[in-house]
């Protein structure tokens, strides 16, 4: 078969189901006795086997064979929840996560050697594994209802000739004794479209689906089959469950790629289920001609059962059905997005030209135009940016499985908690800020979180707390790193900078304690009497400042000794597209972001003052430093002016005033990287082209504040 296409589809799906795998065992940690944890764990495990199967990775496949083998003893109860099964499962979906890496990256995937695993797993089973007790064989529970008393229900059973397959006895039995708790049994025959991929992996997430809302007793053909894809494009379930006809269909056409899902409610013709019967579909069946004999030959014509229509009427259904939940998602790969952005950016460009050419020769018709096209360059720009933004959670979720691995190796107790996950950010920056959380919070693991003995004699409960946080903060999303550990101590801050030869003395005891805390940030700084696999190299929080702020972003630290520290980063939304003030400094146009922008107004030369030879003006009874443009970028001075305009900005708690020439206008502005050529210029997060083609320099306001 050839695999090359839908090689995408499989890493993507298979990382959402290890992603899945790894949550689930962390609460099953948790809470041993949850069930459904369980069988949301198996439903996954056994989907990523028949996907590695049918795509022809048999190493992978038999390793989460085994892991299924071992989930399933422990959702039927025949073995007990431990640490040791829970490490060992935890490793396989390492090893699992590694072997699918090298798929990806051209590599066969027994460069990973998983015998070890398999044969734990095998031992697991066998109950050789002495911390893994075997409670004896429980009966399935599938196979568990067979009374007596239901014989003579089912004896003189006979199933409705509308149905196009046998029912065994067995499964009159189960459905019978369902039916006694308010329950049903459908007959279920999923349709999946002509273009469909990964046949295999459609039909396990519908029996994923079924099994949230009832539990299958049989698939046609078997399940073995649908793993090996040795079907057609339909197959066929019988179904128990409490809900309705049109749930189940809605559950199932829920999926992508499903065509049809056609049901019909299994009857039993008994004087005992004749009430049941009427309950379950009040509606009498259509006069069938010799229903006794030929159940084979109208199936079609009775789909569904409590409706009189024939077959025209489910494919309207399923088709509107289908309707409703096609292109709920569409995988588009990332360039294709950027290329979108860029075109957008254009677009918005030439707009701002024809309104510049429009308010030039007044021209109404061209104005009146452009009015409208601007409310739809609008709307097509939020929709390209809410395109671009996907949740943070993307990053987060990783991070539960990373504590609690660290957590075991420092021998802690932490718990962490999560908050905001839904929060969302452009998708170029969610790529990029793994790395720096993850040194956060090993930090705040390694040094922040004390030992518990430790924690327990300064009256602290002995499990530590590390929060992480995600917030919107106007145009900004907020991502906060917190513990109630020991917090950073600024003396022994000051004294290892001393030591290092960052700063003299006199240096350090002129600072204040935030100051000195914000050393931490610098190259080399690391307060780490020795090295360890966790932290302590010295290039975790340098390495975090320059990664934010390479996006634009600001990272700082509040702290207090035996409280703990709350690491704030602060990032813009989105990189592209931008609402700024146009500023001129004598010939040029410069850009500043209108987010860092507080308030602009004109003062007189006289309302400046000196401060300590610092130049302040008081705003609202604030002082505010100012900052004159022509000598921060060393621009020649030219002549006095009676009136000075002043931009009010703001990056973190600090603020300060922007002396300039002239303030142009707020304007929408599209971000172009500057290159390699201008990396070193540390005032500037890039450029912009303007509308009559000229190029302006966007400010950065955190680097000229600092």
């Amino acid at each position: 078969m050839e695999t090359n296409q839908y090689m995408d589809m499989f890493l993507d799906e298979s990382h959402e189901h290890l992603q899945s795998l790894n949550d689930g065992l962390l609460g099953l940690e948790d809470n041993a006795e949850d069930l459904s944890i369980l069988n949301e764990i198996f439903r996954n495990a056994h989907t990523l086997k028949g996907m590695s199967a049918t795509m022809g990775y048999n190493k992978i496949a038999e390793l989460t064979h085994e892991m299924e083998d071992v989930l399933d003893m422990l959702r039927k109860e025949q073995l007990k929840v431990n640490g040791d099964i829970i490490d060992t499962l935890f490793k396989c979906i390492d090893s699992l996560e590694q072997m699918i890496n090298n798929v990806a990256n051209g590599d066969p995937e027994d460069l990973i050697d998983v015998s070890d695993l398999v044969a734990k797993l095998s031992a697991i089973l066998r109950g050789e594994d002495p911390n893994a007790m075997l409670t004896g064989q429980a009966v399935p529970a599938a196979s568990a209802p067979a009374p007596a008393a239901t014989t003579s229900d089912t004896s003189a059973a006979a199933v409705s000739a509308d149905l196009p397959v046998e029912i065994s006895d067995t499964e009159k039995n189960l459905i019978l004794e369902a039916r006694k708790r308010g329950m049903r049994g459908i007959y279920l025959k999923v349709t999946l479209a002509d273009s469909c991929l990964l046949k295999s992996a459609r039909s396990y997430m519908v029996m994923n689906a079924l099994d949230e809302i009832g539990e299958v007793i049989r698939t046609i053909p078997s399940a073995e089959d649908l793993e090996q894809e040795a079907f057609e494009f339909t197959f066929e379930v019988i179904l128990i469950t409490a809900s309705e006809e049109s749930a189940v269909q809605n559950a199932v056409m829920s999926i992508s790629e499903i065509d049809k899902a056609e049901t019909i409610v299994i009857r039993f013709d008994t004087p005992q289920s004749e009430q049941a019967q009427q309950t379950a579909a009040p509606a009498p069946q259509p006069a069938q001609p010799s229903a006794s004999t030929a159940p084979a030959t109208q199936p079609k014509s009775s789909l569904p059962v409590n409706k009189p229509s024939a077959s025209p009427p489910p494919t309207q259904s399923a088709a509107a059905g289908k309707k409703s939940h096609a292109g709920q998602s569409v995988r588009v790969d990332i360039d294709k997005l950027d290329n979108l952005m860029n075109l957008m950016g254009e677009l918005v460009i030439n707009k701002v030209r024809l309104e510049q050419i429009g308010q030039t020769h007044r021209l109404s018709e061209l104005t009146e135009t452009l009015e409208q096209m601007d409310r739809v360059t609008t709307d097509l720009q939020n929709i390209v940016m809410k395109v671009r933004m996907v949740p943070v959670s993307q990053v987060f979720n990783r991070f539960p499985r990373m504590v609690r691995d660290v957590t075991k190796e420092l021998n802690k107790e932490i718990n962490l908690t999560i908050e905001g996950e839904d929060t969302e950010l452009d998708r170029t920056v969610i790529d990029e800020i793994g790395d720096p959380i993850m040194h956060l919070l090993r930090n705040s693991l390694d040094h922040g979180i004390e030992m518990p003995d430790e924690r327990e004699a300064k009256g602290k409960p002995r499990v530590g707390e590390v929060g992480l946080i995600a917030r919107h903060e106007g145009n900004n999303v907020v991502i906060m790193v917190t513990d109630d550990g020991k917090g950073i101590d600024a003396d022994i801050i000051r004294r290892k900078a001393v030591e290092k030869g960052l700063y003299t003395q006199d240096e350090v005891d002129s600072m204040d304690d935030s100051d000195a805390v914000r050393i931490v940030f610098l190259p080399g700084f690391s307060t780490a009497e020795k090295i360890s696999d966790i932290s302590g190299r010295g290039v975790g929080m340098d390495v975090v400042r320059s990664k934010i702020e390479s996006l634009s972003g600001q990272v700082d630290v509040e702290t207090h000794v035996n409280e703990g520290s709350v690491f704030k980063i602060k990032l813009p939304l989105t990189l592209a597209i931008i609402q700024a003030m146009l500023v001129q400094v004598q010939d040029e146009m410069y850009a500043i972001p209108l987010a860092s922008i507080d308030s602009t107004l004109s003062v007189q030369p006289t309302d400046i003052r000196t401060v300590q030879n610092n130049e302040v003006i008081v705003l609202r009874g604030e002082i505010i430093p100012i900052i004159r443009m022509e000598e921060t970028l060393m621009v020649p001075h030219v002549k006095d002016s009676h009136e000075l305009f002043v931009v009010v900005v703001h990056a973190g708690d600090s603020k300060a005033g922007i002396v300039v020439d002239k303030l142009i206008g707020q304007q929408e502005i599209v971000i172009k990287t500057l290159g390699n050529l201008f990396m070193g210029l540390k005032m500037f997060s890039g450029a912009t082209v303007l509308g009559d083609g000229r190029v302006a320099l966007i400010l950065d306001v955190a680097t000229m504040l600092n």
